[in-house]
Formats: structure tokens, C-alpha cells, sequence
């Protein structure tokens, strides 16, 4: 099955210039496929820095899993929902300042008090805040005689997360292992743990665990199969702050997305399905497109596109040395459904509960029986999801005037979606709308009674949509899976074989818009050595903390 239909974004007057620049023969320094976020953070980089930057997208908008859809007159961002990082002087705001954006391009801070409200099977809420200290009290009150198991559990991650910061991002000889070793114990210790393993050392009951385990689709995996490095980089991360983009991630996305088309000489080439990289020994020649065209660079290839499917659809994988066919054999992130909301300007979500904050709700205390109950698509007891971005911000633009917007999502499986798929449309719209109507009836049950009523656009996202629009093998969410095999070392690297090639994805780094971000600019700083951010003077933490309003 092929991408059902389009954003209408491109006409044929858009098709026709892209034809007409391309006949113009332009010269290149780079060339990169895909726009989703690690490549659009790369990409603007290089053109700001004077390079000659050319982007061939499939879809006809940019932005990949950040990119925005329309359906009537509501504008959906795919699956992105927050991210963390944006602070004043953290990653985020020192990338939009090297392009000059750090005022055009802001973002909102999520409710203080608690940016995520983790509902538990008994009811109650307990709300997710910045700092530790909070986090332990709010926990102890619902779950009394847990802020001391809570606090040694948080004791550890910013142990860890002080190691990160100053981890060398070079290669370490064999002889300088016994004088760093000391000064990286924490990383080293649980650099094969899983969320479980910590969660047991920190001696934390059922009730504290499911709380902050809660989280189920930001980590991607069950506390059992989640490498704890993971969750201390997202959980620690959204600690220091979470945020949303001032203008929607419709906003930030079309920013950078000009950030590049903004310079002389650099494009952004969409409906432009890759179909074959050429490679000649250790140099990549050119790019063939599924529309007829030939691309080729003077300085090299990006590949944002999943190094698994590009290898083996784009290169062939019968060209990799074995150890890198080795690496390329790694499994998936989880994937799952969303439920996009367009709601008339009948009901105002704030009075149902909903504010600057999402919620994550649970049906069951034990977070590993749940993911493996969905995964099998049994959903008589799971958690699932709820934002509302229309609530997160002032900007209006994505609306009708006084309508809202509601996501509601959760984890899936992958197979069941294919095979219905592959059988008939008749039998995936039949699990589809099952599926959908499960979630339905929850949020009415738990929050919102007569939900349907006010439903004015409603558009469901499956695996197979993820797939379908993104090219994201079996829908992952992000990447190769965050399992302690997978991640460290043993994850994908931005270098490929040839020299002139580099992958640049949630896979070759790490999901989510944090993770993208810090992907995209670690491989500027390889091509360019342009070292403007200096991770060891980024602030700290605590910092972070410190600034962010209490209230």
C-alpha cells in the first residue's frame, strides 16, 4: 500500500519549479534525503555556515515525524509533543541562535507544577514536576514511605547525567581506560542495566514504580527491556524542563525548513522519492530519484532515511563489510496509533482537567505485563496518552476560532496492522476503527462523557500510516529499539563505509526532538569542525532548574 494522499502542499506550479531549478544544473556541497529533524538541523546548520545544501524529501512537507498534516481546518504535528533541552543557554536555544532564530523561533514551558499527570489505576494523579526534590514529595504523598527509595533512584540519574556532560566524544585509547574509568564509574556500572534493574536498586514499591514508568511512550519500551541510559537522558532531560513551540511544531519545522531554502543555491526538493545511491569504492557518485533525476555533491551524502531500509533498498547490503551488516541488524522501536481530534467550540478541555501538561494513564500497576498484553493487541488494561496541544500555547493558527485540539495515543503492535493491511482495506479499516473506538470509549469513561459529539475532524494514525507517510520501517517510533544492546557503542555511528557518506537518523543517534538535535549537530561539527557548542559549558542541571519559574 502505497502513501493514500498528500498535504496538498504541492501543486503542479511547485512540481513545475522544482523541474525548472533542477534543469538549472545547480552544483551542490551537500546532499541529504530526508527531512525529518536531525537532517533539517544538520541541513541549516551547513547552509548558514556558506555550504551549498540541497534536501530531496519524499513527502510534500518537511519535518518527518515533526512535520505537520492538515485536515480541515485543523493542523495536526505528526507525532511530536514536547521535547526538553530549550532553556535559555541549553542545546536548543544555542542551535536557533547560530542561525539567528533564538527570538523568531521560542517555546513555552509546560505547567511547573507538573508538565505530565501520571493517573494510576486507583485514581490517583500524581503530578510530574521540575526538580527531584519535588518529584520525591509528590510521589511520597500519594505513596507514602517512597521519598527516600525515590531519591536514591533520582541520586543515580544525575549521577549518570553529570557523567554524560563530561563523557569525551572522541575515541578513547586502551591505555587512557584506567585514568578515565574512575571519573565515568556511574556509566559504566549500568552501562548494561535496564529501567527494571534500577528501579529494584533503588528498593521502589509497585506504586512508585508505575509512576515513573508511566511515561510508557516517550522510553518506547517496557522497564524491563529499556536501557536505564535511556530514560535517564529523557526523564532527566524533561527534569530540567519541558517544553512547546511558541508557533507549534508547524512553526519551528517551516523555520528551519527555510533556515536552508533562505540561502543562494540551497533547495529543498519535495515528492522526491530516493531510489538508488551509486557508489563507486569508497565514494558515494550520486543519488537517482523514482522521478528521473540525478543528484550528486562536492563535499557528500546525508542519509536521514533508516540505515536498515536504505541499505538494503538504496545501496545493497551485499556492499557492507560484515561487521557493519552486523550493526545493521538490530530490531525496532515500538510503534503505535494515534487519534487526531479536531472538537468544535462547544467544550473548553480545561474544564474537563486538560491544561499545559499531558496525561499518561494507567490501567494496571505492572508496566512490563502491559506491554507485552498490547503488543498482542489485547487492550482490556492499558495506558494511553493524552495531549492537547491547542491548550499549550496562545498562538491559535492551527484552529478554528475557539476549537480545540486532542491527541490520544498509545502502543500498538506492528503485525496485526500489516496483516490486516495486506488482507484488505475492508479488514485494516475494520481493526483500525476497533482500535480507535477502545481509546474513544476510555477518554469518555475517565474524562471527558459525550467526547464524540464534539468531534469535528478525526483522523486515526496507525503503524502502517507511520510507515506509509514516513517511511519508518514497521512504524517505529524512534529508531533502532533503546535496549541495553543497542545503545552506547553498540549503536550505529553517523560514519559508513564510504567516506563521503554519512547516516544522520534516530538510529545513528537517538529519537525524539532532543535526541535528533543533538544527532544533527554532533555530524555538523564532524564535517565542519565548527565546535560552537561546548557540551562540558552548557549549564548544568541544576541550572536549568534554578531558572525555570515555580509557579
Amino acid at each position: 500500500m502505497v502513501k493514500k494522499s498528500s498535504t496538498g502542499a504541492l501543486t503542479k506550479e511547485h512540481h513545475q519549479a522544482q523541474d525548472d531549478r533542477y534543469a538549472k544544473k545547480y552544483e551542490y556541497d551537500y546532499v541529504i534525503i530526508g527531512s525529518g529533524h536531525s537532517s533539517l538541523v544538520v541541513g541549516s546548520l551547513l547552509a548558514n555556515a556558506g555550504h551549498k545544501v540541497c534536501m530531496l524529501e519524499y513527502h510534500d512537507v518537511p519535518g518527518g515525524y515533526a512535520h505537520t498534516f492538515r485536515a480541515g481546518d485543523y493542523h495536526f504535528c505528526a507525532q511530536i509533543h514536547y521535547t526538553w533541552n530549550c532553556g535559555k543557554g541549553a542545546k536548543m536555544y544555542e542551535f536557533l541562535k547560530k542561525l539567528g532564530l533564538e527570538k523568531e523561533l521560542t517555546w513555552n514551558l509546560y505547567d511547573p507544577k507538573g508538565y505530565d499527570h501520571m493517573v494510576m489505576p486507583d485514581g490517583k494523579r500524581v503530578r510530574i514536576p521540575y526538580g527531584w526534590d519535588n518529584l520525591a514529595k509528590n510521589i511520597d504523598d500519594a505513596y507514602p514511605g517512597q521519598k527516600e527509595h525515590v531519591k536514591k533512584f533520582t541520586d543515580i540519574i544525575s549521577r549518570i547525567r553529570e557523567e554524560f556532560k563530561h563523557f569525551p566524544t572522541r575515541k578513547i585509547s586502551w591505555w587512557e581506560i584506567p585514568l578515565k574509568l574512575p571519573k565515568f564509574w556511574y556509566m559504566f556500572k549500568y552501562r548494561n542495566s535496564t529501567l527494571q534493574d534500577l528501579f529494584d536498586k533503588a528498593g521502589l514499591s509497585k506504586e512508585a514504580q508505575a509512576v515513573l514508568a508511566a511515561n510508557a511512550g516517550d522510553v518506547g519500551e517496557s522497564p524491563e527491556n529499556l536501557s536505564v541510559f535511556t530514560y535517564i537522558g529523557l526523564f532527566g532531560g524533561y527534569n530540567t524542563g519541558a517544553y512547546y513551540p511558541t508557533k507549534h511544531f508547524k512553526g519551528y519545522v517551516e523555520g528551519l525548513a527555510n533556515a536552508i531554502t533562505k540561502h543562494d543555491g540551497c533547495h529543498i526538493y519535495y515528492e522526491t522519492e530516493v531510489t538508488k545511491v551509486n557508489t563507486k569504492e569508497e565514494q558515494v557518485t550520486s543519488i537517482e530519484t523514482k522521478n528521473g533525476k540525478t543528484f550528486t555533491a562536492k563535499k557528500g551524502f546525508i542519509c536521514n532515511m533508516d540505515p536498515q531500509a536504505a541499505a538494503e533498498k538504496l545501496i545493497g547490503i551485499e556492499k557492507f563489510p560484515n561487521t557493519v551488516k552486523k550493526q545493521l541488524d538490530y530490531t525496532y522501536s515500538m510503534t503505535g496509533m494515534v487519534l487526531y481530534l479536531g472538537l468544535d467550540d462547544k467544550i473548553d478541555l480545561r474544564d474537563h482537567g486538560f491544561g499545559k501538561f499531558n496525561i499518561w494513564h494507567l490501567t494496571q500497576w505492572d508496566m512490563n505485563k502491559m506491554w507485552k498484553e498490547q503488543a498482542d493487541m489485547n487492550f482490556e488494561k492499558p495506558w494511553f496518552f493524552i495531549s492537547t496541544p491547542s491548550l499549550h500555547t496562545e498562538d491559535k493558527s492551527t484552529t478554528p476560532e475557539g476549537c480545540q485540539i486532542m491527541e490520544i495515543a498509545s502502543f500498538m503492535g506492528y503485525d496485526q496492522f500489516k496483516k490486516a493491511q495486506d488482507i484488505s482495506y475492508v479488514e485494516y479499516t475494520k481493526l483500525k476503527m476497533k482500535q480507535a473506538n477502545r481509546l474513544l470509549d476510555l477518554v469518555e469513561k475517565y474524562y471527558v462523557p459525550n467526547l464524540r459529539k464534539h468531534i469535528v475532524v478525526k483522523q486515526i494514525g496507525t503503524p502502517t500510516t507511520n510507515e506509509d507517510f514516513c517511511l519508518a520501517p514497521k512504524g517505529n517510533a524512534y529508531g533502532a529499539n533503546m535496549t541495553p544492546d543497542q545503545m552506547g557503542l553498540k549503536r550505529i555511528k553517523a560514519k559508513t563505509p564510504w567516506n563521503n557518506f554519512w547516516w544522520c537518523n534516530a538510529t545513528s543517534g537517538y529519537g525524539g526532538i532532543a535526541g535528533t538535535l543533538h544527532t544533527g549537530i554532533s555530524l555538523y561539527k564532524d564535517l565542519t569542525g565548527d565546535m560552537f557548542i561546548d557540551e562540558a559549558a552548557l549549564p548544568t542541571d541544576e541550572e536549568l532548574i534554578a531558572n525555570l519559574p515555580s509557579s
